[in-house]
């Protein structure tokens, strides 16, 4: 159980700061991403306050000039308002064309901010116009190349990745080493209570036996001169006697579960009949307004401990009646390719959904199961039976509707 528990804290913190450190690496990365790119525009907005008056220097030649410098830090092109090639500066030959196919024809008054990719290179464009005396006379179109920062922060985003899986999984480990530390005090004060229960249940054993034998000693030799009251108040003494024994029993049954002290003898079990046994000694002290009614299929056999399998029937099957004032119980066995399912299911008062995962819990009583006997125990002894049986068992349950237990074990 506590390792369990180690497993799903170390998960718990491991999983919430991978969704912590995956936040900041994502707003960290994405900024410093603007950051770059805002200072990029920055210097292609400065760059083409430089160049405008280029436009007015050549608007008016017949010749188109373009010059080539590969070492160039910014290219630039100049067009008329009617996508008139002016005047340029490009280090990428061949990217005029490939830039006049992509934005040739937008909207002169345009203004754009956009990146291009072209032969494994990438370039960051800015598309503005250029004015003369207030209405737009051509644009210019200057770009950069950006492909070194672009393959900067691809590997800048792979070597996040890698050191959020690393430190994920390094505050795993410390989660679950933290946790273990933390569960000593808890673990050593669950053993001690159990080994408390344990003890208890061990030594109540011998008293409460020769108390009832006492009890039935002196109904025998003292019963002629006892008072009917006298008689009355030793079969109630004798009643309650019983009613602990069995409390005890449980207790000291649980107790050595939680010590793994319980040795099953385990045969292979013809569980098809065995259902149909309890099924038919349920059948005769089923209440006239409950109807019962079984779905068991033929020749299904489980390996395990008979007596066990009868007594985990016995606690579902009691459960059932008892929270059942009318209607209908089933009792179901089937078998699939790897498991064997077995459900109890009733239409009683059913369960809400915050009791559901309580109803296992040794004691727990919901506030209509006060109202009936019980010590709160069963299922605790059902759920104990079928871990033993390495099988598993779950309840679902609507209010007022009705409850169903599924056991499945493997085959």
């Amino acid at each position: 159980m506590f390792q369990k528990t180690k497993k799903k804290l170390s998960f718990l913190y491991a999983t919430l700061y991978l969704l912590l450190f995956s936040l900041f690496v994502i707003v960290l990365y994405f900024s410093l991403v603007k950051l770059m790119e805002n200072q990029q525009i920055n210097e292609l907005q400065d760059f083409y306050v430089r160049q405008e008056h280029d436009f007015f220097e050549h608007v008016h030649a017949n010749t188109k000039t373009l010059s080539y410098d590969p070492n160039r830090s910014f290219f630039y092109y100049i067009y008329t308002k009617d996508h008139k090639f002016v005047h340029g500066d490009e280090s990428f030959k061949g990217l005029k064309n490939q830039i006049e196919k992509a934005f040739g024809n937008r909207n002169p008054d345009e203004d754009l901010v956009q990146h291009y990719e072209w032969q494994e290179e990438h370039f960051l464009l800015l598309k503005k116009p250029i004015f003369n005396d207030g209405t737009v006379a051509g644009y210019i179109i200057v770009g950069k190349s950006v492909t070194s920062q672009h393959h900067f922060f691809q590997m800048t985003k792979y070597l996040l990745v890698l050191l959020t899986c690393i430190s994920t999984v390094l505050i795993g480990l410390l989660s679950y080493y933290m946790a273990g530390k933390a569960m000593i005090p808890i673990q050593w004060s669950f053993d001690k209570q159990k080994k408390f229960v344990s003890d208890a249940s061990h030594e109540l054993r011998t008293p409460l036996s020769i108390f009832y034998s006492s009890l039935e000693i002196l109904e025998v030799e003292e019963g002629k001169q006892l008072s009917p009251f006298g008689k009355e108040l030793i079969t109630d003494l004798k009643d309650e006697a019983e009613i602990m024994k069995e409390l005890i029993e449980k207790l000291l049954f649980l107790a050595r579960h939680d010590q793994q002290q319980v040795s099953i003898q385990k045969d292979t079990i013809p569980l098809s009949t065995l259902l149909k046994k309890v099924s038919t000694k349920f059948q005769r002290i089923m209440p006239p307004e409950i109807q019962f009614s079984t779905e068991i299929q033929e020749n299904i056999e489980l390996l395990g401990d008979a007596s066990k399998i009868q007594e985990l029937l016995y606690i579902l099957l009691d459960n059932a009646i008892r929270y059942t004032n009318s209607g209908a119980i089933t009792l179901t066995l089937l078998q699939n390719k790897d498991t064997v399912k077995m459900t109890v299911a009733d239409s009683g008062i059913g369960m809400t959904e915050q009791e559901l995962p309580l109803v296992f819990e040794r004691f727990y009583r919901s506030d209509a199961a006060r109202q009936r006997n019980g010590s709160g125990l069963g299922l605790a002894i059902a759920k104990a039976i079928v871990e033993q049986h390495d099988g598993k068992i779950y309840a679902t349950s609507f209010v007022d509707k009705g409850t169903t237990f599924h056991i499945e074990f493997p085959i």
